[in-house]
């Protein structure tokens, strides 16, 4: 083993421990913020939820993993977990993905002009998706049980090369790395040039109403999530698809850049709390709201709100009995 790979290795101990608690705290925190009766009235809420959840699941299965092998202890090197874990390691960040392009999709077809394709943007056509989704993608992920094996007397897990695996790996790469970020580029230029022809067709001013705004600001979250999405994740996306087709180039340096561009992948976990924060009002006011020191204050403020308008309404009522 190199020192630029035991480097990095050294450094993954001590890195996995704190993605796993971001990564469980703040897409908790995600969902929980979504869910408010403010935001979850959009199905595009409900694909960003359902993304949060299948990056908690990942978190939990690759950081410990991840963790204990820098102490020498693998749970995997042995038939099953090694057929296990490669299997839900693959499963949770494709699914996480395709959350995200249903979500570009979404957004095209709320901001299209089109009946038949904006009447498709619905809460139940959403949750629809996000099971039929789910379910493919576990089939999908069926052959990674297959192409993985353990070997006795190496201890290892080996990834078994033939002509099936082949083509079954290359579909992923097709899928993950080109497919997918090439769907939510392109979803998210056609949501741009629809929602500008939209502003030019009636003016900045009409729609102006919070649902309409709501769903603006869920528009822009979304296409800050996605830029960042492929900053962090392509990186990764070229190494694997180098060491998959040819293994000749799983060398010791290799080895140690695709560890690094995997903790660079590992951001994007929990990146999207503070993309919503910056991108969002509504998902900022969600935050403040369920805070507990602003709780008081919105209660005054609010109890306040209700003498002013009980004081207005008992005015208007004697004046009108004067009269």
């Amino acid at each position: 083993m190199s020192q630029f790979l035991a480097t990095v290795l050294q450094v993954n101990i001590y890195v996995q421990p704190v993605y796993l608690s971001l990564a469980i705290f703040f897409n908790s925190l995600n969902i929980r913020i979504l869910s408010s009766r403010t935001l979850r009235s959009s199905p595009c809420t409900h694909y960003f939820i359902a993304n949060a959840i299948f990056n908690i699941i990942y978190a939990s299965l690759l950081c410990p993993i991840s963790f204990a092998r820098g102490f020498s202890i693998d749970w995997t090197l042995n038939p099953i977990g090694c057929k296990m874990q490669t299997y839900f390691v693959y499963l949770s960040p494709i699914l996480a993905k395709a959350m995200l392009v249903l979500a570009s999709f979404d957004r095209y077809c709320s901001s299209s002009q089109l009946h038949r394709l904006s009447s498709q943007s619905t809460r139940q056509t959403a949750r629809i998706i996000i099971i039929i989704t789910t379910i493919s993608g576990t089939i999908y992920e069926i052959p990674m049980f297959l192409m993985y094996y353990f070997n006795e007397s190496t201890r290892t897990c080996f990834q078994d090369m033939n002509a099936f695996n082949n083509i079954y790996i290359f579909s992923q790469v097709t899928l993950y790395y080109i497919a997918a970020p090439l769907s939510m580029i392109v979803f998210g230029i056609l949501t741009i040039s629809n929602a500008k022809k939209q502003m030019t067709r009636i003016g900045p001013n009409v729609n102006s109403g919070r649902g309409r705004r709501t769903e603006s600001q869920l528009t822009r979250m979304l296409l800050l999530q996605v830029t960042v999405h492929l900053v962090l994740t392509v990186p990764f996306g070229i190494i694997y698809s180098m060491n998959s087709f040819d293994p000749s180039t799983k060398t010791a340096y290799i080895r140690a850049i695709r560890n690094m561009m995997l903790m660079w992948q590992g951001c994007d976990y929990f990146s999207s709390f503070f993309l919503y924060i910056l991108s969002g009002s509504a998902y900022r006011k969600e935050f403040m709201r369920i805070l507990p020191f602003t709780k008081p204050g919105n209660h005054t403020t609010s109890e306040f709100t209700n003498q002013q308008n009980s004081a207005m309404m008992n005015t208007l009522s004697l004046a009108t009995r004067k009269q």
